[in-house]
């Protein structure tokens, strides 16, 4: 089974609907009621766009054309007075409001080293440093230049 993104969001869509229409939900057994999800949207999500600050004086300003409304019809949901949801978020408002959901806002690793690949591969094994391993063509050719990284 291939995941991306937008496979990924339709399920959390479809999830949302079945939700709402009364659906129930097996997890995993735990003692107690506690869980932590943790969903980190890679790619060419536009977090101004999910989690606008539009509170900042200068966000509508600044996002121009691409700032979401605060009022009337299709209106972001506001969380705090500063941060909102996009329109489309309205499950997530729900859960928010339920103390269910928290957004965490441009937050990063202590990681800043070399490439996009480690720094990714060292937020997602939640380690400081990547756990990446060389290719099999740096592999071949380590010998030969007297080192090897494996």
């Amino acid at each position: 089974m291939h995941l991306d993104r937008r496979s990924i969001l339709q399920s959390f869509a479809a999830a949302g609907v079945l939700s709402a229409a009364g659906a129930r939900f097996a997890f995993a057994a735990t003692p107690g009621d506690r869980r932590l999800v943790v969903v980190i949207l890679r790619g060419a999500l536009d977090g101004l766009a999910a989690a606008p600050p539009h509170g900042d004086k200068d966000y509508a300003s600044v996002r121009g054309q691409l700032a979401l409304q605060t009022s009337g019809a299709g209106a972001l949901h506001d969380l705090d007075g500063f941060f909102g949801l996009h329109p489309s978020f309205a499950n997530l408002k729900t859960l928010y409001d339920n103390k269910q959901l928290v957004v965490f806002h441009n937050i990063c690793s202590p990681y800043r080293d070399r490439s996009h690949f480690e720094g990714q591969n060292v937020l997602e094994s939640g380690g400081i440093q990547p756990h990446l391993f060389a290719g099999w063509l740096a592999q071949s050719c380590a010998p030969a230049h007297g080192h090897h990284k494996g």
